[in-house]
C-alpha cells in the first residue's frame, strides 16, 4: 500500500491558483500554478501584499470586499472577478472564491483563482456589440431564476433596468399586457423544456397605451440538458401601427366609399326610372324631385372627392421620410385658423342664408418653438374646422398654446357636442376595427398621424360644453428636441394638401 500523498504536491499539480492570505491580505502560501498563471515564482510573492498586483480600477473595491469577508460582514458564496498583474506587465482576469478559516481549518484565508480572461473578453465584446443595438439580447438560466446576460436596451423596451432583472429575473413579466401574460409564461415553459419559441406580445397595462415586441427564443443545451435559454426582443410597434393604418384605409374603401357610392348609384337609378316612366305632362311635376335627387348626387360626390383627396394626403404623409425640425408656432397657428375659416366660407353654397359668424381666438406667445413635422398647421386647421362646422349654435373655437421645458401643447377648445367615443378610441391601441365597428372619418386619423410623426401625442377632454383636443409636440428649446436632425424652418416640402372637412362626428358627417 502506497504512502499517503503530500498535500503540497497535490496542490502544486492543481491548475487553479491556490493561495493563503492572512487577515491583512499578505501572501502566506502560493501553489505552483502561480508560475503558469502569473509568471512569478511562489517564493517571490510570499510575504508581499496580495493587493499590490491588482489592477488600479479594481483594487479599492476588491480590498473592501476582502475586509468585509474577514469581518464576517460578507458571504463568500459569490466569486470575485478582477484583473491581476503578471510578471510580463500584462493583465489577466481571475475569478476567485474565498474560503474562511472556519471552513478549511487553515490558519488564514484560502483563495482559489481561475483564469477567465477569454471568457470575460468574449463577454465584453458581446456587450460592446449589443450596446449599439436597439434590440434586447437576453439569457436566463433554464428555470428563469437567474439572469445571465441582458444589454441596456432592456430599459428602453421593457421599462425595467438590468439591475432590477438581476434582483428579480422574472420582473419583465410585470410589464407584459395582462391578456398576453399566459401566452408568454407558456412560451417560457416550452423554452425550459427544450423547444424553440417565436412570439409577438404586448407590453403595457390593460387600460393604457401598448407596445408590441417580437421575441424569438432558443434553449441552450449541454449533453442533452437545457442549461439556459437565450434570445432577443425587438420593438415592432411601428409594424403593428402600420397594419392598423392599412386597416383604416381598408375600412374607408370597404365601408364609407362603397356605401356612399351605393347612394349615388341608387339615386341616379331612381331618377332614370322615374323620367323614363313619366308622361310628358308629368315631367314638370318631377322637376322638384329630380332637383332634390340631383343635389343628393352632387353632395355625396363632393364628399367622396374630398375623402379621396384626403386619403391621398394621408398616404403621402405616411410615405414621407422627412424628419421633424424646429418650427415657430405662432405663424403656424394663425395660418391654420385662416385656412379653417376660409374653408368654412367656401363651404356655404351661394344663395344659402348666412351662417352665424364664428368666434375664433388664438392665445400664443411669439417665441414658442416646436420640434415638429411641417404639416402641423394642417392638423391644427383640421381641428379648428371641425369645431366651426359642427357647432349647433354660433361656433366658438379657442386655440391656446402653452409650453413647458419639454413639450409644446396646442389645445383647441370648441362648443360642439362631444366627439363620439368610437372616433376617439379609434386612434388608440385599445380599439379593434371589424366589420361591425368601424370609424368613418379620416380627420382625426390624419391629425393623429401628424402628431405621431412629430414625436408627439393627441389627447381628448370631452364634456357637455364641448371638446378640448390637445396636440402635444416636443419643445425645440429642450435638449431632447434639439437633439434631432435640424433643417431650416419651412424648408421641407409639404404634402399635397387635401381640403379640410369634418373629422367624422356623427352620422352623415364622414370624410
Amino acid at each position: 500500500m502506497c504512502d499517503r500523498p503530500d498535500p503540497a504536491t497535490l496542490l502544486d499539480l492543481a491548475q487553479d491558483k491556490v493561495v493563503v492570505l492572512d487577515a491583512s491580505g499578505v501572501y502566506q502560501y502560493l501553489n505552483a500554478a502561480v508560475v503558469d498563471l502569473l509568471g512569478f515564482d511562489p517564493d517571490e510573492l510570499v510575504g508581499t501584499d496580495a493587493f499590490a498586483l491588482v489592477h488600479p480600477e479594481d483594487e479599492r473595491w476588491l480590498r473592501g470586499a476582502f475586509d468585509a469577508i474577514v469581518a464576517g460582514e460578507r458571504e463568500t458564496t459569490d466569486p470575485l472577478e478582477f484583473r491581476y498583474g503578471t510578471a510580463d506587465d500584462e493583465w489577466v482576469w481571475l475569478r476567485t472564491t474565498v474560503h474562511v478559516p472556519d471552513e478549511t481549518g487553515v490558519d488564514g484565508y484560502v483563495l482559489t483563482s481561475r483564469d477567465v480572461t477569454q471568457e470575460v473578453e468574449s463577454r465584453r465584446r458581446l456587450e460592446t456589440i449589443t450596446s449599439a443595438s436597439s434590440d434586447v439580447f437576453w439569457m436566463f438560466s433554464a428555470d428563469w431564476s437567474e439572469l445571465l446576460f441582458v444589454n441596456d436596451a432592456v430599459e428602453s423596451v421593457f421599462d425595467v433596468s438590468a439591475a432590477e432583472l438581476e434582483r428579480r429575473p422574472r420582473r419583465f413579466l410585470d410589464r407584459v399586457h395582462p391578456d398576453d401574460r399566459p401566452y408568454v409564461e407558456r412560451a417560457m415553459e416550452r423554452l425550459s423544456s427544450g423547444e424553440s419559441t417565436f412570439l409577438d406580445y404586448r407590453l403595457g397595462a390593460g387600460d393604457g397605451p401598448t407596445k408590441w415586441v417580437r421575441v424569438p427564443g432558443e434553449p441552450v443545451t449541454e449533453n442533452g440538458e437545457v442549461v439556459s435559454v437565450a434570445g432577443f426582443a425587438r420593438d415592432v410597434t411601428e409594424e403593428y401601427r402600420r397594419e392598423r393604418q392599412l386597416a383604416v384605409m381598408d375600412n374607408l374603401l370597404r365601408h364609407t366609399i362603397r356605401n356612399d357610392m351605393n347612394v349615388v348609384d341608387g339615386t341616379a337609378e331612381r331618377i332614370a326610372d322615374r323620367v323614363a316612366a313619366a308622361e310628358d305632362e308629368e315631367v314638370s311635376a318631377l322637376v322638384d324631385e329630380i332637383s332634390e335627387h340631383a343635389e343628393t348626387i352632387r353632395r355625396v360626390a363632393r364628399e367622396l372627392l374630398t375623402t379621396a383627396e384626403k386619403q391621398r394626403g394621408v398616404i403621402d404623409l405616411l410615405r414621407q421620410r422627412g424628419s421633424p425640425h424646429p418650427i415657430e408656432i405662432e405663424p403656424v397657428v394663425e395660418t391654420a385658423v385662416d385656412m379653417a375659416v376660409d374653408d368654412l366660407d367656401a363651404a356655404n353654397p351661394e344663395g344659402d342664408a348666412d351662417p352665424p359668424a364664428p368666434e375664433v381666438s388664438v392665445s400664443c406667445r411669439s417665441d414658442v418653438l416646436a420640434f415638429t413635422h411641417p404639416e402641423l398647421d394642417y392638423a391644427i386647421a383640421e381641428l379648428v374646422a371641425n369645431g366651426l362646422e359642427h357647432a349647433e349654435s354660433t361656433p366658438v373655437v379657442r386655440v391656446t398654446v402653452t409650453e413647458s421645458a419639454e413639450v409644446v401643447e396646442i389645445s383647441i377648445r370648441d362648443n360642439c357636442s362631444p366627439i363620439p367615443p368610437e372616433e376617439r378610441s379609434a386612434i388608440t391601441d385599445r380599439w379593434e376595427m371589424d366589420d361591425l365597428h368601424h370609424t368613418e372619418g379620416m380627420g382625426l386619423w390624419l391629425v393623429y398621424w401628424i402628431a405621431d410623426r412629430s414625436g408627439g401625442d393627441l389627447s381628448f377632454d370631452t364634456h357637455d360644453d364641448g371638446n378640448v383636443v390637445t396636440l402635444t409636440v416636443p419643445n425645440a428649446k429642450s435638449d431632447e428636441g434639439a437633439s434631432g436632425d435640424e433643417a431650416p424652418i419651412g424648408d421641407e416640402a409639404a404634402i399635397d394638401r387635401p381640403p379640410r372637412t369634418s373629422t367624422g362626428r356623427g352620422e352623415g358627417k364622414s370624410n
